[in-house]
């Protein structure tokens, strides 16, 4: 099984998640504190609270230099499969999004040494592009074009 989490500094509407997944046609199954998520014919991923206290120092310093605060919240999903490739993976990333529809900003941790920055619009955001130039200024403009702002 494959974990990976979706974290913030902001509280995390779960139940406005799950309308946003809804929306995108999702089917939502809870069970004993997840919810697994899945369409039709595709691999299924359980969703559930983070556990920030199961995180490496390493994602969880990656997590804050992106947010600009330490994230105190977030979403595990867990499923069969590879991180960046099948079904699974493409729900994982629908999830990321309906996330970020509902906080100001949020990250993916693949739990294998990459942080994703997420925008509801656009998916998930590589470190190649929001690294490009080096230095503060050039992190706010990014998050200000990003943002809409």
């Amino acid at each position: 099984m494959t974990v990976v989490s979706v974290l913030t500094a902001a509280r995390i509407g779960h139940r406005k998640v799950e309308r946003q997944l809804g929306r995108a046609g999702y089917a939502l199954v809870g069970d004993e504190g997840a919810v697994r998520v899945s369409r039709s014919g595709a691999d299924a991923v359980e969703m559930s609270p983070a556990r920030l206290d199961e995180l490496t120092p390493v994602s969880m310093d990656a997590a804050r230099q992106m947010l600009g605060l330490q994230p105190w919240t977030g979403v595990r999903c867990q499923f069969d499969g590879a991180v960046g490739a099948g079904d699974a993976w493409g729900t994982v990333v629908d999830i990321a999004r309906a996330v970020a529809a509902v906080v100001p900003l949020a990250v993916l941790d693949d739990h294998a040494g990459t942080t994703y920055l997420i925008s509801a619009k656009r998916g998930l955001i590589p470190p190649d592009e929001y690294n490009q130039k080096q230095g503060a200024s050039a992190s706010a403009d990014f998050l200000r074009r990003l943002l809409g702002n």
